[in-house]
């Protein structure tokens, strides 16, 4: 495996308990991804404290902010890694993430999150072809051709 930053994606928004179980996730898969030698960039596990610190005044204007600012770290990384949890398809930060992913040729990799404990250079071996991506971009309305 080719060494290198990996973007990890999964559904933020919910309830409270949604937003605190994602989180924890998210820093138990980084944590694992990182005993494994694998970088892997995390936006929900800090992204929330920045847009606080920049007193964003609502949703949308956070997304204006945020989006672009995540895209810099997906333009970069080897592949975008999707934790496939309830929501994902909902998901509209998830949504842009594998619209951006498709459109720039990103390779996209799904995880369960009952694979999180296993060999995760395994999960990066299998990224998702082009049939594959569209299919997961149908499943949350974004269809491309």
């Amino acid at each position: 495996m080719e060494k290198g930053l990996y973007y990890l994606a999964v559904p933020y928004q919910g309830s409270e308990e949604e937003k605190k179980y994602r989180t924890e996730l998210s820093l138990r898969t980084t944590t694992e991804f990182l005993r494994q030698g694998i970088s892997l960039f995390s936006p929900v596990i800090y992204v929330n404290k920045i847009a606080e610190e920049l007193a964003l005044p609502s949703l949308e204007r956070r997304r204006e902010v945020i989006m672009p600012y995540l895209f810099e770290f997906l333009k970069v990384s080897k592949g975008m890694i999707l934790i496939t949890i309830d929501g994902w398809q909902k998901s509209w930060g998830v949504q842009q993430e594998l619209k951006f992913c498709h459109e720039t040729h990103i390779p996209v990799f799904t995880l369960d999150a009952d694979e999180i404990d296993n060999n995760l250079q395994k999960v990066l071996s299998r990224s998702l072809d082009r049939t594959q991506l569209s299919h997961l971009l149908k499943l949350t309305n974004l269809s491309f051709g």
